[in-house]
């Protein structure tokens, strides 16, 4: 891409459809919906008992949050970030620093990370939200790879471990809202916390786009110009919402440092940001759970079509196809389906 147009037209085809209703019943019914799946997920270990595939379910949702925080941005306020795996980073680095350098527990440690994260993401949101376009990519993209750039700097070695990446350890006493570290590495024990995680910041993102402060960034997005000549200060809320989407990124940061019990810096790095947005495009940003359901079949198609180091290659095509043929994505194909249906019935 040379110029700003295309991203420009890639964004619009994926936020389709109209903005979100504001009406109670549909808010009480979106509710019930997202406690119906939660406890719906909740059950999964009891249903796929082997390891191997509980452990790629474990980490699509932990992945998940990551592509949720990006989805939000993009469906909101039209703005595609590769800046995300900044804040996933510092956050699993932060859990990493809090228990092995620091002696802090672990449930502590992941607290103290989220907090890291969110306040990255808050410096960074200063210097970028003003930005749009491939400028706002672009500077996304400057800032993680600057962290990524510093954390395997050989000054920085007792904090991040440089290349080889950081080991987790903690007293064996210590426990995880009471999981040991045994039981945070076991893909059943540990799926509880990381579906509650992204089941609950659904919801929250979910109502915090039906808000009115929800209708001020669709307003945003929709004409900036418009707004600020309506009175709106566009600034605060933009770094509200980029701030508010680090923060689920630094949750499942944290959590993933938890769980595998070692962080590298390759987190921090463009790889990982960039598997999550081709994810969350190949969902669709149009729904909420089109980043999720992107996140899930990319961690599928990497354990299984990953054979001859061709994983990019199929990757690449398989975006191709979902913008050339769905441009909404995948949850976005769905939605104009189940337009036209309601209108054959009509």
């Amino acid at each position: 891409m040379t110029t700003t147009a295309p991203l420009d037209d890639i964004t619009e085809s994926m936020l389709e459809g109209p903005a979100p209703g504001r009406r109670p019943r549909g808010t009480l019914i979106g509710l019930g919906v997202g406690v119906v799946v939660l406890f719906a997920g909740l059950a999964v270990p009891y249903v796929i008992t082997d390891t191997y595939r509980m452990s790629l379910l474990l980490d699509a949702t932990i992945l998940s949050l990551m592509a949720l925080g990006i989805g939000f941005l993009a469906r909101h306020l039209g703005q595609i970030s590769l800046g995300h795996g900044a804040f996933f980073g510092v956050a699993a680095y932060g859990v990493g620093v809090a228990t092995t350098n620091w002696g802090w527990s672990p449930t502590a440690a992941v607290g103290f990370a989220v907090l890291a994260g969110t306040a990255i993401s808050l410096v960074m949101g200063v210097l970028v939200v003003r930005a749009s376009g491939f400028g706002f990519l672009m500077l996304t993209l400057a800032l993680s790879q600057a962290l990524y750039s510093l954390s395997v700097q050989t000054s920085a070695r007792p904090l991040t471990g440089a290349h080889d990446g950081k080991l987790l350890s903690y007293d064996r006493e210590m426990t995880f809202l009471g999981l040991t570290q045994a039981d945070v590495m076991n893909p059943g024990l540990f799926w509880p916390f990381a579906w509650i995680a992204l089941t609950a910041c659904a919801m929250v993102l979910w109502l915090v786009g039906r808000s009115p402060f929800g209708t001020t960034l669709e307003g945003i997005r929709e004409n900036e110009e418009r707004m600020r000549f309506s009175g709106y200060d566009t600034f605060l809320p933009r770094l509200t919402a980029f701030v508010l989407s680090g923060a689920v990124a630094s949750l499942g940061g944290a959590l993933f440092a938890i769980n595998a019990g070692y962080v590298s810096p390759e987190i921090l790095g463009f790889t990982t940001a960039g598997d999550s947005l081709i994810a969350a495009l190949i969902g669709g940003f149009g729904m909420l759970a089109g980043p999720v359901l992107g996140t899930f079949l990319f961690v599928y198609a990497q354990a299984n079509f990953n054979f001859g180091g061709n994983l990019h290659l199929f990757t690449g095509i398989a975006l191709i196809v979902v913008l050339v043929f769905m441009p909404g994505g995948i949850t976005g194909a769905f939605q104009k389906l189940w337009r036209r249906v309601r209108r054959s019935r009509r």
